[in-house]
């Protein structure tokens, strides 16, 4: 019984004994286990890889290009330097599904050669006999012909002659929307072709500008009538640089000019404006003369300065007369003498003549005195003859010279 304490001792420190061995054992154990993972996971990622690798690789011979692709990737996210055929596989697999041609299968590029087809060389003898027709219809300035000929050979060989074409094509829209807008009258049709050579070619600057001044004449047709003073002012900007443009209907600029001056003229005189007025209506008559312009020029030149009167005061006669006696023969030979007189008017202005518009000179109420024996000199009579005094026998007037019995 006393060796039983013993006993329970030894059994204790031999459990604590293997207690400690177990855990510094554990202790071990893990830490040999950590160095062996460590050591051994890049090794199994490097095999994944590979693995991903060969899949796709399969994959790819087998068609199956969406599945070859999403491995390849993988394969270059974690190794892009380690298999550069990835990357070569993946961009015919790209090619291949971005291809308007659908492939059924795809032989490895490294295992087979693949078969070239040798295709018979194309027939362009018709493509040449058509472009040698439209250098021919260029070179006759017929742009239609050139322009139709040129869309049939694009239409049959896309990449033939490729710039040429191209060139040829430029030069015929060019032409013709410059013939266009000049010649027929064709504003749009014109802007429409000078666009489209634009997309082969930097147009010209005469091809530029005329482009330009059509464009301008379009937009002044819409303040035609509606608005005159600004259809006036952007087709005289027209008119001063190409008068004669005009559109389909005919009217040229300098026309479109002239009517929209009148028609600002006629506004300013219904806003009695005359002065304003007065100056369209000159300006349009410079243009061209039409009657009834010029009629309605002299009336708004007439409101715009209406004339003003003045009077002027005539000068009123004045003279005195002069007495001549003219003997009168009697029945009995004695000679009477008779008094004639004369009046020699010297004109001199008179202060106290009163003027009027008529011109007219009033007279004043009291009349002259008759002339008496004694020659008392009367008012002058400029248009009235002096007529002898009635005698009881008549007796002719001698025009000789009396003699002193």
């Amino acid at each position: 019984m006393k060796d039983l304490p013993l006993r329970l001792l030894n059994v204790m420190l031999v459990a604590l004994l293997l207690s400690f061995a177990g855990t510094l054992g554990v202790l071990a154990g893990y830490q040999d286990g950590t160095q062996q993972v460590a050591s051994i996971r890049p090794v199994s990622d490097g095999d994944l890889i590979r693995e991903q690798f060969d899949l796709g690789v399969q994959d790819y011979q087998a068609g199956r290009y969406d599945l070859a692709r999403q491995r390849f990737e993988y394969v270059i996210a974690l190794a892009p330097g380690d298999y550069p055929l990835a990357w070569d596989l993946l961009e015919e697999i790209l090619a291949i599904q971005n291809a308007t041609v659908t492939f059924t299968s795809l032989p490895p590029i490294w295992t087979s050669t693949p078969t070239i087809t040798i295709t018979p060389t194309h027939d362009l003898s018709g493509v040449d006999s058509i472009f040698s027709r439209a250098q021919s219809l260029l070179a006759a300035g017929d742009w239609d012909g050139a322009i139709e000929a040129l869309i049939v050979l694009r239409d049959e060989e896309l990449y033939y002659r490729v710039v040429e074409v191209d060139d040829s094509l430029f030069v015929a829209l060019r032409n013709r929307g410059e013939q266009k807008i000049l010649l027929r009258g064709d504003l749009e049709g014109g802007i429409y072709d000078l666009t489209l050579a634009e997309r082969f070619g930097p147009l010209d600057y005469s091809a530029s500008v005329y482009r330009d001044w059509a464009r301008l004449y379009l937009s002044a047709l819409g303040y035609w009538e509606a608005y005159p003073e600004q259809a006036a002012y952007y087709f005289g900007q027209i008119a001063a640089a190409m008068p004669g443009l005009r559109d389909s209907s005919g009217w040229t600029a300098m026309e479109r000019y002239r009517q929209s001056l009148i028609d600002y003229g006629d506004k300013l005189a219904v806003e009695n404006r005359w002065c304003e007025a007065q100056a369209r209506y000159e300006a349009a008559l410079a243009i061209n003369r039409l009657e009834e312009v010029a009629l309605t020029l002299t009336y708004a030149a007439y409101a715009c300065s209406p004339p003003t009167w003045t009077f002027t005061p005539s000068p009123a006669p004045s003279g005195s007369p002069t007495i001549t006696n003219s003997p009168t023969i009697s029945p009995t030979g004695a000679s009477t003498p008779t008094n004639t007189q004369t009046s020699i008017p010297t004109i001199s202005p008179s202060p106290s003549v009163i003027a009027t518009s008529t011109s007219t000179i009033m007279s004043t109420d009291t009349p002259s005195p008759l002339p008496t024996a004694t020659d008392i000199p009367a008012p002058p009579m400029p248009t009235t003859t002096p007529t002898p005094l009635p005698s009881e026998t008549p007796s002719p007037i001698s025009t000789e010279t009396p003699t002193t019995p």
